[in-house]
Parts: C-alpha cells; structure tokens; sequence
C-alpha cells in the first residue's frame, strides 16, 4: 500500500521519480497521482502535507469506485491502547487478530492489517501519547554491545574466539562507531568508549548506557535505583563528561544505539560473517570500513545526505575537546617499604624516601607511570621498569651519612652477618655490594645470599662463598651463583656410592652411613639385581647368617 503522505514530502523536497521509487517502494503512476493532488489542492509545504488525517488522504486519493458495503467495525482503539501498556504488551498482530473477531453486524467489514496499524498509529499521533525526542547536536552519545558476536579463527589450530563489538552512536546526527573486543569487562568497555571518542574527534556532554553492572551499581537490594560505577565515574570525569544509566527494561531510553547496533549487525557482523580473521587488528580494521561504509551512505533521513555530512555540518564543532593526554587505565596497589627502602612490584623494585622504610604505602599506576603516595601526598614517582627483577632506584632518596640508619639495611649490616659465618662470605658480600652502582641494589641479594646458610648450612655456604671467591677475582657474585654452587656441594656429599674398576678386581665404594648404628646397610643392594631378593636367596642369606653365629 502506498504512503502518499511520505511521497508528497519527497516531491516538495523535489526529488526525482525515480529516486521517489527507490525510497517509497511504489510505481510511477501513484507518485503522479501525488503530484496531481499537490497541484490540485495547492500544496506547497511539508507541514500542509503532515496536518492531513488520514481521512483526507483517503479521500484525496480514492479512486471512484463504489465499495459494496460502505459500513467497516469501529475498532476498540480504547482497549488496544490498554492491552499495548506495560511490560508484557501482545503484538499487532495479535491484538488485530483479536478484532477480527469482535460480533460485527450483517454486510460490515472488517479492516485490514495495514489499515489496523494506521488507525492505531494515527490515534496515539493525535493524543500525544508518545513524546517524539528532540537530539541536540553534541549533547548525547548513546553507547551499547551488539548481542551477535563475531569470531577469530587460529590460523592453526583452527580454534575459535569470541568478539563481543561495542557500539556508540550520536543521536542528532546519525554516526556511528563499532569496535570488536575480547570481552565485555571494564577494561575492554572503558578502552572502546575511549575509542569512540577519538573516533567522533571530540566528546558529548552526556554518555548513556545501560544499567549494565560495567557502568552502574545497584544502590541497595530492596531498592531498583542504580548508582554509576566509581571507575566508569572516574573515567568520564577525566573526560569531562557524565553518564546516564538507562532505567532497567527502558530500552527506548536509548533507542537510537538499539537501531545502530540492528544496523552494526546487519552490515558488519553479518555481512562480514563469511570472512575469516587470525587477529583482533584484522577484525577491527575490517569492521572500521565498513562502519566507515554506513555513515558515508546516502540518502540518510529522506535527503541526498549522509550521517558524516549531518556530523561535519551541525554536530562536529559543538563536541567538547579531547583532553591533551590520552586515557590511560588507573591500577592501585598495595606494598610495603622494605629496609633497603625500596618496594615491591611484580618482579621490580622501586625506591621512595629511606624515611618510609617499614610503612605501607599506596601505589597508583597509570600506564608506564608509577606513582607512591603516602597520606594521600606523592613521595616517589617512577617509570615502569625495563626488566625483570631489576631496580628502579632514585639516588636522592637514599640516607645520607651523617643521618641516622637505624632500623635500615647498611653494609656494615651485612658484613656483620657475614662475619657470623666466615671470611669467604665477607669477601663475596663485599664484591657483591662493590659491584653495585647504587649500594642498596644489592642489599636484598645479601639477605638472601645469608638466608642460605639457615638450618645448619653456614658450612656449605662458607665454601661455595670461598669457591666463587677464589676461583675469578673479577667475577661478579650474584644471590643466584651463590645457590647454584650450594646446591652443587650438597649433590657432592648426598652422591650414591660408586665402583671403581682395576684390571682384576672390582672395588666396591660404600656410602659413609654404611654400619652407623639405627642404618640398614645397602651399600650393595644396587649391585645384586632382582635375584638377590628371591626367596631362595633371602632363606640361604638367613642359614648364612645363622651358621656363623
């Protein structure tokens, strides 16, 4: 059935028949009944067209003949306004399947299903019973994930991975935004609003998301009221933006990202379903394009105009500015200040003022920056470091000497300690601690070089100490030389016994424990073979035994 209404508005914005039958889907001969009545009626404007009932058009386009019966069934239009109120609302459909059953009088006819449509809509237009939402330009972003996922395919294992795809879009104009990600947590939606941004050149007054658990929390159990997530909070503020959580089950709050996640589905996901991608970098490039393809289409909106020429003409120039340095993720930390006043993270070491040794302090990490505050004040400020199990050290935050150092880790410290076990010790900490360009770099590689000489190991460590020592006076002594030569002389004392072989005797080895009092003797058992635990043997070894007694 023909919309004249809309086809009347596309010949006073004076588009061509042609194009008319594209966008309308109808023939040459209906657009000339259009302009016939245009011209008849004297119709120059789009509001002139948009005040006309549909009884008008009905009677502007009839088209002579003599319906037999002119009586139809009144629709209930009351009772199909009810019935299409709340959640659990029946389609169309069905409420018109319902009509088509209402006792109608002898020779009355009943509507059709398009006609249905167009009664109901025309009642709820009139009674305002929906409230059209009037966009300003730059005000709003709408964001949201497209239920249909894309996939990676492992080019050799032929696994496959799951890409869930954000979607944002601006209202007022039409542009959209689509990015495949590997999951929907806070990192991956934080990095695709970010994105976003960079993608439109500049940030809207207002973000709204749903009530995802991403971007708000519920504020108590008993109550539906939502709060907005504190990282998502922190991340639009640095963006000079605010979010506003759609209500729950109010998808029309955000209706316009509903349509371009429908659009996003069906000319990305599903036109890009057939094509295989070993990356994320390759999905995402190939999803760019074809995003790139939808907002550069036309028409857009009944004009020869496409979303990017709505975007650059009314919306660009009103978007906030991006800030100079991009958003990076913010990671707080705990650690604890060791006595070389240095902490801990991961594999690395940090250092802060020696005057917090043994406070736990707070660790702030934006990107490659590390950031130690203590009271809520930064006392250290530090690039992430290049290698494991390194230090990141600051020189102006060791003690200086004429200070105190009580309660801190000295070399004369060690040394002290080291003395406790032997002369090779002192001389290894000392190349060790000499080898440092910052002294305190290696006073955790002394704790744990001492370390090794618990439990009754002060002997073995002396000697692996005096070993290393002795064997290269210019090799560097390191926490992991020192156990590797520890753990090589105690190999050397546990090792089984061996067998000597002369030219007409065997001289058999035993082991040190061999007859210590409580120790069964198995020096041979190695040597003897299965055969020696028979039971013919065991009994002669008895009767052996038994006789020399």
């Amino acid at each position: 059935m023909t919309d004249y209404r809309f086809v009347m508005g596309l010949l006073l914005q004076g588009y061509a028949y042609r194009q008319i039958e594209a966008m309308a889907g109808c023939s040459h001969r209906a657009i000339a009944r259009a302009r016939r009545v245009l011209d008849e009626e004297g119709f120059t404007t789009r509001e002139q067209v948009d005040r006309l009932s549909l009884e008008d058009i009905d009677r502007l386009f009839t088209d002579g003949r003599k319906s037999v019966v002119e009586e139809f069934v009144p629709v209930d239009i009351e009772r199909v306004v009810a019935a299409r109120l709340g959640r659990k609302k029946p389609p169309l459909k069905v409420l018109w399947a319902r009509y088509l059953e209402t006792d109608a009088p002898a020779g009355a006819r009943f509507y059709g299903y398009e006609r249905f449509c167009q009664i109901v809509a025309e009642h709820v237009r009139v009674n305002d019973l929906t409230l059209p939402i009037a966009h300003v330009p730059g005000h709003s972003m709408q964001v949201d994930w497209a239920g249909t996922q894309m996939q990676l395919t492992d080019p050799i294992t032929r696994e496959t991975t799951r890409v869930s795809v954000f979607v944002a879009s601006l209202p007022f104009s039409g542009m959209v935004f689509a990015y495949g990600c590997l999951d929907e947590k806070q990192p991956a939606w934080l990095d695709a609003h970010r994105r976003a941004f960079e993608h439109f050149g500049g940030v809207t007054q207002v973000v709204i998301p749903d009530n995802a658990s991403t971007a708000s929390n519920q504020i108590s159990r008993t109550e539906k009221a939502r709060d907005v997530n504190s990282v998502y909070a922190e991340f639009l503020e640095y963006y000079a933006t605010a979010a506003v959580p759609t209500r729950s089950y109010r998808p029309r709050d955000k209706g316009h990202v509903e349509a371009g996640v429908k659009v996003v589905t069906n000319w990305v996901i599903h036109y890009l379903a057939d094509r295989v991608f070993a990356s994320l970098d390759e999905l995402n490039t190939a999803v760019a394009a074809q995003v790139d393809a939808i907002n550069d289409r036309t028409p857009f909106r009944g004009e020869s105009r496409s979303r990017r020429d709505w975007f650059t003409e009314h919306e660009q120039g009103e978007l906030l500015s991006l800030p100079v340095r991009r958003w990076e993720p913010v990671v707080w930390r705990k650690a604890k200040v060791h006595r070389d006043w240095h902490i801990q993270l991961d594999t690395i070491k940090y250092s802060v003022p020696h005057r917090f040794a043994g406070l736990t302090v707070d660790v702030r990490v934006i990107g490659e920056q590390i950031d130690v505050l203590s009271g809520g004040e930064i006392i250290a400020t530090h690039q992430h470091g290049p290698r494991r199990n390194g230090y990141v050290t600051d020189p102006e935050h060791a003690p200086a000497h004429a200070e105190t150092v009580s309660g801190l880790w000295t070399r004369g410290y060690f040394l002290r300690q080291a003395s406790k076990v032997g002369p090779g010790t002192v001389a290894a900490l000392t190349r060790l601690l000499d080898g440092k360009v910052i002294e305190a770099q290696g006073y955790r590689s002394c704790m744990n070089i001492l370390d090794l000489g618990g439990r009754g190991s002060r002997v073995l460590l002396e000697q692996a100490c005096r070993q290393l020592v002795d064997e290269d006076p210019r090799r560097q002594i390191t926490y992991t030389a020192v156990k590797h030569r520890l753990t090589a002389l105690r190999a050397g004392l546990d090792a089984r016994p061996t067998v000597s072989s002369h030219e007409n005797a065997s001289v058999v080895v035993a082991s040190p424990t061999v007859g210590a009092p409580g120790r069964r003797d198995t020096s041979r058992a190695h040597l003897a073979g299965a055969g020696a635990f028979s039971l013919d043997a065991l009994r002669s070894a008895g009767d052996s035994t038994g006789g020399a007694r």
